[in-house]
């Protein structure tokens, strides 16, 4: 990349308290300083706008489409920077976070990366089920850098941990309004890959990601995910889709739902609200992806 690397971080937000100040002191605490960092709040109900603007470094935006498309794109109309680094509110970036994005453009021909999310602490062992489901089965993140050539679901950015050329992201007009809170992400990766973009995955950009942290939060998370692939379905993957192994896995998990310990039930409420998720999608979005 010629051009001097001047990287915005885009972080849209709706009620973070919980997280944020950790999300943003560690950012500004890295070894290379971003150009800039916005955050876009989607009318948080709590202390997470106020506790945001209390960092100088930090720009706060409304945004009032309220969903994480609409608030990413509100950041990247807004930021200076000619590369635009996205992760979100319940995130931590490794110190040298800014440093290896910065290096992936400056050392390779590419308009955007993935890097690396890997598991928080976690707080509870409904956080710690999530966690292994989110980043080691459902996605995963290897070791070493490749150029991302398919359009596969492993191989999609995800925008807790990710950075566009702005030209990029100003070509593929943002992210799709439509998809909202479902998969807008991996829908804008793959329209990259599409458009002709050169993507990369680099190990070595890291964050933090915390999960959800009670049984209630893994149903509506495992419900919006369901709904999300129905989404994909509509746009990349024709009218039908049958998936026999989410049925195998749910009768292998069956016999736990009599059993005493709420815990050993996790994999089959996740299975059973994905499953709704795709069937209420289905229907909303006229597919059929069971």
């Amino acid at each position: 990349m010629k051009d001097k690397i001047k990287i915005s971080v885009v972080i849209p937000v709706y009620n973070e308290e919980k997280y944020i100040v950790r999300c943003l002191e560690s950012i500004e605490n890295n070894t290379v300083a971003p150009y800039e960092i916005i955050v876009a709040d989607g009318h948080s109900e709590d202390k997470t706008r106020a506790l945001a603007k209390k960092f100088s470094g930090v720009r706060v935006l409304d945004n009032p489409g309220r969903t994480a498309a609409c608030g990413r794109n509100v950041g990247i109309k807004a930021a200076g920077g000619n590369i635009i680094a996205f992760t979100d509110g319940d995130c931590y970036t490794d110190k040298n976070w800014i440093g290896s994005i910065e290096r992936a453009f400056l050392e390779n021909d590419v308009d955007g990366i993935g890097g690396k999310v890997v598991a928080s602490e976690a707080e509870n062992e409904y956080e710690a089920f999530w966690n292994k489901l989110a980043w080691s089965i459902l996605m995963s993140f290897g070791d070493e850098q490749y150029i991302v050539r398919d359009r596969t679901m492993n191989d999609a950015f995800i925008t807790a941990n990710c950075a566009y050329k702005k030209t990029l992201l100003k070509k593929l007009r943002g992210f799709d309004l439509w998809f909202g809170n479902n998969a807008e992400d991996i829908d804008l990766s793959w329209r990259a890959l599409a458009s002709g973009a050169k993507l990369m995955y680099c190990p070595e950009p890291i964050i933090y990601a915390h999960g959800v942290t009670s049984l209630k939060d893994i149903k509506q998370k495992s419900f919006r995910n369901g709904i999300s692939s129905s989404k994909l379905q509509k746009r990349y993957g024709g009218r039908i889709n049958f998936d026999k192994n989410i049925y195998k896995m749910w009768a292998h998990e069956f016999p736990n739902l009599f059993k005493s310990d709420p815990m050993k039930k996790l994999a089959i409420n996740e299975l059973t609200w994905h499953l709704l998720g795709k069937y209420y999608g289905s229907i909303k979005y006229h597919v059929f992806n069971i």
